[in-house]
């Protein structure tokens, strides 16, 4: 498993796991982390354990409709990677998981398959591939984890309707979720860093006073 990491303090009092998207690695959210500047965090960015077929990058989900699906190494991953962060004192409310694009329909897959709630998931640019497999295999105390949706408005590569979808989704099968929109394309803009610190800040979602945009 490799992993970067990247932290604002000495002692941060909250951990992300960040999932990169789609020929991406463990260097792509980076940047990401730097420019949200998310206080008292600690990132944790695993590299996908797929070679991409492009030739360069690496994939959650390796294989294609046709010939099927192999991701058993990710979900491996992602629950040594969890145990990692508790293994490194951080309490189950104070762990997040961000994920873009490729990435963000992963951290619900993962945050959804957890036997205890978490400080929340943001899945960003994303879709739900495969509901009904995320819903088998969800927890009924996942429902105790709050999960804020961003996507641009402008987005061409994963539409926004999408999103939409997701949101629906979740809130249908009850989950504690509230979307937030913006014009942008398939990327994470600036302004994201605000709206998880707030989701962050509130821990707990209360859907009757949402958090305020710019």
């Amino acid at each position: 498993m490799i992993i970067n990491y990247y932290q604002d303090s000495d002692s941060p009092k909250r951990a992300v796991v960040g999932l990169h998207g789609w020929t991406g690695d463990e260097h792509s959210m980076v940047p990401v982390a730097k420019s949200m500047k998310l206080e008292h965090t600690k990132w944790y960015m695993p590299r996908a354990p797929y070679k991409a077929d492009t030739g360069s990058g690496y994939t959650w989900f390796s294989g294609s409709d046709e010939i099927g699906w192999t991701f058993d190494k990710t979900f491996e991953l992602a629950s040594t990677l969890i145990f990692q962060v508790l293994d490194d004192g951080f309490a189950p409310k104070d762990i997040y998981i961000i994920g873009f694009s490729m990435g963000a329909g992963l951290s619900l897959h993962v945050g959804l398959r957890l036997d205890f709630p978490i400080g929340g998931i943001v899945p960003i640019a994303g879709f739900i591939r495969n509901p009904d497999r995320l819903f088998n295999h969800a927890t009924h105390i996942s429902r105790q984890t709050p999960i804020l949706v961003l996507h641009g408005t402008e987005d061409e590569i994963i539409t926004v309707e999408n999103g939409k979808i997701a949101h629906d989704l979740l809130n249908d099968n009850g989950y504690c979720v509230h979307m937030e929109t913006y014009k942008a394309d398939h990327k994470i803009p600036l302004r994201s860093g605000k709206l998880i610190q707030g989701f962050m800040d509130q821990n707990v979602f209360n859907l009757s006073s949402p958090i305020e945009a710019d």
